[in-house]
């Protein structure tokens, strides 16, 4: 009967000592992740931050819990409520809108963000959170669309409700007295009114600000503006249908450079010891096709800078 008990308890102290031997990193911590539905450059970011994490063997280290909400104030409101309820381990926000949303929520728990466009970014003041910013120069995007063709009134399809959208609204004004061209804002707040104010606005060419509530009306854009040989530059990225002109910040470097401050995050690093980046690497698509078919010069120089020619 001793021997039994005796031979039990070395049986349950052999089981506690290997689970001592279990690496932490064993223990998967779950990630809520706060994906705005429908955003193509969003979901690059994301499937670039799963893909270092496979690469650097840290994916068995992670679940996640993903909320797909609209872009719109109370969607998102609701999706981060819903993740800090959910008491998550580390919470990740792609964009601004979603990042602004969830810092409101007031969270103990630790944010990474990706995709906040650096002056905004730069306005994020939160001892819980850290990430990664997109960099790129509204002013060049200009410069690049002026090669094309003459500009005396640009359209601005922005949304008043954004305040990323709405400082590079500001930022194009700025730029408009430079080139000396007028400027025709395009609120989709006035969403209802869209295809009216499509085919009314009098503009030389188009430029589609970053709002995600703009990802969805962008095919609307981009055909109105083509049936009218408008030339459209853009700051979306997308997955079907493209501007003549697309720059953004690369989302495949943004979601790298998040998967190593994850890394940190889960190594028990805290937010307010890694410094936010901003991510240089940029983006350039030029669609040849289009500016073929609205009988527009093609800028060598615009040829030679892109990272991508769309030629079919």
């Amino acid at each position: 009967m001793l021997y039994r008990i005796v031979n039990r308890i070395c049986g349950l102290l052999t089981v506690v000592a290997l689970l001592c031997l279990i690496p932490s990193s064993a223990k998967a911590e779950t990630i809520g992740l706060i994906l705005t539905h429908g955003i193509y450059e969003y979901e690059r970011i994301h499937d670039s931050l799963v893909s270092y994490l496979k690469k650097e063997g840290h994916a068995d280290r992670v679940k996640f819990l993903i909320q797909r909400p609209y872009p719109d104030p109370i969607a998102l409101g609701n999706a981060s409520r819903k993740l800090i309820v959910a008491d998550v381990d580390i919470i990740l926000t792609y964009g601004a809108a979603p990042t602004r949303a969830m810092l409101r929520e007031r969270p103990r728990i630790p944010v990474l963000y990706a995709g906040v466009y650096e002056p905004i970014a730069a306005q994020i003041a939160s001892k819980n959170a850290t990430g990664v910013c997109s960099k790129f120069n509204i002013s060049s995007l200009v410069r690049y669309l002026r090669t094309s063709t003459t500009i005396n009134n640009l359209g601005v399809v922005y949304y008043s409700a954004e305040k990323e959208s709405t400082h590079q609204m500001q930022e194009l004004q700025d730029i408009s007295k430079k080139y000396g061209f007028e400027i025709k804002p395009l609120d989709l707040k006035y969403k209802t009114d869209l295809h009216t104010m499509l085919n009314d606005v009098e503009a030389d060419a188009l430029m589609v600000t970053s709002s995600p509530a703009a990802n969805s009306s962008l095919p609307t854009i981009l055909r109105i503006a083509t049936s009218r040989k408008i030339p459209t530059a853009s700051l979306l990225t997308s997955d079907k249908i493209t501007a003549m002109i697309t720059l953004s910040s690369d989302p495949v470097r943004q979601g790298e450079l998040l998967g190593g401050m994850l890394v940190k995050v889960l190594n028990g690093t805290p937010p307010q010891s890694i410094k936010p980046v901003c991510s240089k690497k940029i983006e350039l698509v030029y669609n040849v096709k289009d500016a073929n078919r609205m009988g527009l010069k093609i800028s060598m120089d615009l040829v030679t800078e892109a990272t991508k020619l769309i030629n079919k």
